[in-house]
C-alpha cells in the first residue's frame, strides 16, 4: 500500500505505536478525496499486523486488510435516507464489540463517511468509546470533525488528513499508469486531491460536474441568470451530482475572493473562471452567495425538491452577488 503526501499523519501513527500509546479510537478528518479511507486501512493494518515493524504489508493479516477481506475489520453499514448510522446499528456494534476477535488479539470497526452521524447514534456509542474492550478499536472518517459531539471528540485521537501537493499527486497518477496529459488535466481541476483526481479520470459524472462549473462561472461573468439556472437544473436529477456541483460552485467563489485579495492558492476546478469573477465580487457578496449555497444544500438534505431549491438558489446568487 502506497500512501502519498501523508508523512505527518504516518509519522504520528508510527510514533504512537513505538511508544505503545495507540488509543482505541481515531477520527481521520479532511476534505473528500484526501485519502482518509486509505489511511484508515493503513491504520487497521498497523493494528492487526503480525510483524514487529508494522504494518509490513507482507503478512497474511496485512494482505487481507488491504483486500477488504479481514474478518476482524468490520465496516459499519450506513442506514436511513441520510446515510447515517441507526441507533439499532450502533447497539449491534456495542454488543459485538465484546465478542473475541476471529484472528489474533484485536478487531477494528470502521465508521466511514460519518458526517451524517446523528446525536442519538453518538450518544448510544459514547459509553463504548469511553470504555472499550481491550481488543476493540474504532476508526471514524469524516470531512468535518465538528459533526461529532464534544464528548466524543474528547475520547478520540483526531488526525487531520490533507490533500497531497500537486507534484505528489502527479507522481501518484503517473505511477498508477495515467499519461502526463491526463494527470495534468485532472490536477488542473482538483490540484493535489488524489481521490478527486482519480474520480475525474474514471467517472463521467465528475467530469460533467467540472464542466458545469466552468459554464456556471461563465454565466456569472456574463450575468446570465437563465444560463445559470439551466446548468444547475441539469444536475438536479441526481442528488449526488448536485451536491458535488454545489461544493465545486462554493470553491469557485472562494477562489475568486482569494484571488482578489492576493492571498492563498486556488482549490477549485476553474481557476480561470475564478480570476474572471475576482474583479466583480467583494467579500461581503461572496459571503452572501456562500450562505445561499449552504442553505440550498440543507434544503436538499431535508428532501426539498432539488429543482425548486436550485431555482431559488439562482435568484439568490444573482441578487447576493449584485450580478
Amino acid at each position: 500500500m502506497t500512501i502519498y503526501g501523508k508523512e505527518q499523519a504516518l509519522g504520528l501513527l508510527q510514533a504512537m505505536r513505538r511508544s505503545d500509546r495507540l488509543p482505541h479510537s481515531f477520527l481521520l478528518y479532511g476534505p473528500t478525496g484526501a485519502g482518509k479511507k486509505t489511511l484508515a486501512r493503513y491504520l487497521a493494518a498497523q493494528l492487526l499486523c503480525e510483524a514487529e515493524e508494522a504494518p509490513c504489508f507482507l503478512c497474511r493479516s496485512c494482505r487481507t486488510v488491504c483486500s477488504d477481506q479481514h474478518p476482524d475489520v468490520i465496516t459499519v453499514a450506513h442506514s436511513g435516507k441520510l446515510g447515517g448510522f441507526s441507533v439499532d446499528t450502533i447497539r449491534h456494534v456495542c454488543s459485538d464489540a465484546y465478542v473475541v476477535p476471529n484472528n489474533g488479539a484485536r478487531k477494528v470497526y470502521l465508521f466511514e463517511d460519518a458526517d451524517r452521524i446523528t446525536v442519538q447514534a453518538q450518544n448510544a456509542l459514547l459509553k463504548l468509546v469511553e470504555e472499550p474492550p481491550d481488543c476493540t478499536y474504532f476508526i471514524f472518517t469524516a470531512a468535518d470533525k465538528h459533526v461529532f459531539l464534544d464528548t466524543i471528540l474528547s475520547r478520540v485521537s483526531s488526525i487531520g488528513v490533507m490533500p497531497c501537493s500537486e507534484s505528489e499527486c502527479r507522481t501518484a497518477l503517473t505511477e498508477l499508469g495515467y499519461s502526463d496529459t491526463d494527470a495534468a488535466e485532472a490536477i488542473t481541476a482538483f490540484h493535489g486531491n488524489l481521490g478527486q483526481c482519480l474520480s475525474y479520470l474514471t467517472s463521467e459524472d465528475t467530469k460533467r460536474a467540472v464542466e458545469r462549473i466552468r459554464v456556471l462561472s461563465d454565466c456569472l461573468v456574463r450575468r446570465d441568470e437563465y444560463g445559470l439556472l439551466v446548468a444547475l437544473t441539469a444536475a438536479s436529477g441526481d442528488k449526488q451530482e448536485l451536491r458535488l456541483c454545489l461544493n465545486l460552485f462554493d470553491r469557485l467563489l472562494r477562489d475568486a475572493i482569494v484571488l482578489r485579495s492576493g492571498s492563498g492558492t486556488c482549490i477549485g476546478c476553474d481557476p480561470h473562471g475564478a480570476m474572471a469573477l475576482s474583479s466583480r465580487l467583494t467579500l461581503k457578496r461572496v459571503e452572501r452567495m456562500h450562505r445561499a449555497i449552504s442553505d440550498t444544500m440543507k434544503q436538499i438534505e431535508g428532501n426539498v425538491s432539488p429543482a425548486l431549491a436550485v431555482s431559488a438558489l439562482c435568484g439568490a446568487v444573482m441578487q447576493a452577488g449584485g450580478l
